[in-house]
C-alpha cells in the first residue's frame, strides 16, 4: 500500500536515481520502494532498432545535388551512457550519420558515389561506430536506403545505359554473323573437297519426301554415287529358267 513497484523487462535496463544522484543500474526484475523514498527507475530498451536517416540535398565534388536516405540499425550497449552523456543518444546518432553521410558526399564526384555505393555505406560506419560507443550505442549496419539524382542527371544516366545495352546487342549480332559465315566457309570447303557430301544431302532430302505416303522419287544416277555393281551382281537372275 505504502510501495511502488517498478518492472524492468527482459529488454530493459533499468536506472535508478536515489535523491537525483544515480544510484545503480537494474537488471530485468520486479522492484519495490517505499513512496515517501524519493527514488525514480528510468528503463532504457536495449533491444536493436532501426532509424532511417533522411538525406537532404548535397552536392557532390562536381557540384550535382543528390539526396541520399540511409538506415542505420543500433542498440544500446551501455545504458548509463547512454542517458549520461548525451542528451538523447538517438537524436545524437542521427546528427553523428548525417553530418558524415555530407563529407562523404562533398568530397566525391558523382561518378565516384556510385560506384562506390558499398563502400560508402561501410565508409560511414566505420567513421560513426567508435563515436556512437562512447555515448553507450552500437552501432551494426549502414545502408544507403535511396539515391535520388536530379531529373536532367537521371535522364543522362538513362541515355548512356540504352546506349550502351543497344551496344551490347549490336557485338552480339555481329558475334554471330561472323560465325554463320564461317559455318558457311567451313561447308563450302568440305563440299569442295568432297563433292560426294552435296550428293548425300540431296538423297536425305529425297528420303524425307519419300517417307510421306503417295509420294513416288526416282533418282536418276544414282549408280555413280555408289560406282558400278559388281558383275555377278549385275548378272544375277538373268540365265533361262531351269
Amino acid at each position: 500500500m505504502f510501495r511502488n513497484t517498478v518492472v524492468v523487462r527482459e529488454y530493459q535496463r533499468g536506472l535508478l536515481y536515489q535523491d537525483g544522484r544515480f544510484a545503480g543500474a537494474l537488471s530485468p526484475g520486479r522492484y519495490r520502494y517505499w513512496r515517501w523514498q524519493d527514488r525514480k527507475v528510468d528503463l532504457v530498451d536495449v533491444r536493436e532498432v532501426s532509424q532511417t536517416v533522411e538525406g537532404q540535398e548535397i552536392l557532390t565534388a562536381d557540384k550535382i545535388g543528390v539526396r541520399v536516405t540511409l538506415i542505420a540499425q543500433f542498440r544500446v550497449v551501455d545504458p548509463v551512457a547512454a542517458r549520461h552523456q548525451v542528451g538523447d543518444y538517438r537524436s545524437q546518432l542521427y546528427q553523428d550519420l548525417q553530418l558524415t553521410l555530407r563529407e562523404a558526399i562533398t568530397g566525391r564526384t558523382l561518378e565516384d558515389l556510385l560506384k562506390e555505393r558499398e563502400a560508402l555505406s561501410t565508409n560511414l560506419r566505420e567513421a560513426v561506430a567508435p563515436r556512437a560507443l562512447a555515448y553507450g550505442v552500437e552501432l551494426n549496419r549502414v545502408g544507403v536506403k535511396d539515391m535520388a539524382l536530379p531529373g536532367t542527371v537521371r535522364a543522362v544516366f538513362l541515355q548512356e545505359v540504352e546506349a550502351d545495352l543497344k551496344g551490347r546487342a549490336d557485338l552480339a549480332a555481329a558475334r554471330h554473323e561472323v560465325a554463320a559465315a564461317r559455318a558457311r566457309a567451313n561447308t563450302a570447303r568440305l563440299v569442295q573437297e568432297n563433292p560426294l557430301l552435296l550428293r548425300l544431302q540431296e538423297l536425305e532430302t529425297l528420303a524425307k519426301l519419300a517417307s510421306k505416303s503417295g509420294n513416288v522419287v526416282v533418282v536418276p544416277g544414282i549408280d555413280r554415287l555408289f560406282g558400278a555393281a559388281p558383275a555377278s551382281a549385275s548378272t544375277a537372275g538373268t540365265g533361262a529358267p531351269s
